[in-house]
């Protein structure tokens, strides 16, 4: 179970953070707004100038991961989904154990709106998300200096799971 979890943490951590060290790196954007993105775990019609720089990844365990990126690169949303014999909080504090020793700061892991929650500073700023639901849990990771622009996108997501993803940025 242990080396299970340090894999999705780690898949979830390095998915987010892999682009968006600087804009000179950034992949190019192609606009996709209209397109509807559908999973196992969401539905999401991507709005208007929004992309998603990779398609959709599977990841172990029936998981899927995807990055979702405003055109202007910030911010981006990374959400990923699999099965594991875990909570939402476990996963949380080893996600953010994992990600102090990269050099990023965090509030403490709170519960909110059913989920914990944190909020990223130091050489990562957002916000990251963990929930739980039957077997299934998640990591949703909001980066970029305006995540509240994010909430346009969680405006048009719509999970078919209850008590695995944000309703907002923060």
């Amino acid at each position: 179970m242990q080396r299970l979890l340090s894999l999705f943490v780690l898949f979830a951590a390095l998915f987010c953070f892999a682009g968006s060290s600087s804009a000179a790196k950034a992949p190019q954007l192609k606009e996709m707004g209209g397109q509807k993105i559908e999973t196992t775990f969401y539905t999401v019609v991507i709005p208007t100038g929004w992309s998603m720089p990779t398609p959709i990844q599977t990841a172990p365990n029936n998981g899927v991961t995807a990055l979702f990126a405003s055109m202007s690169q910030s911010p981006a949303i990374s959400i990923s989904v699999m099965q594991a014999p875990a909570t939402a909080k476990q996963i949380g504090e080893m996600t953010l154990a994992n990600m102090e020793k990269g050099g990023i700061t965090h509030t403490p892991l709170e519960e909110k709106d059913g989920l914990q929650h944190s909020i990223l500073s130091g050489k990562g700023k957002g916000s990251i998300w963990f929930g739980e639901n039957n077997g299934i849990v998640s990591v949703t990771i909001i980066t970029g200096d305006n995540i509240d622009k994010a909430d346009e996108f969680f405006s048009v997501f719509e999970p078919k799971m209850d008590g695995l993803f944000p309703k907002k940025a923060q």
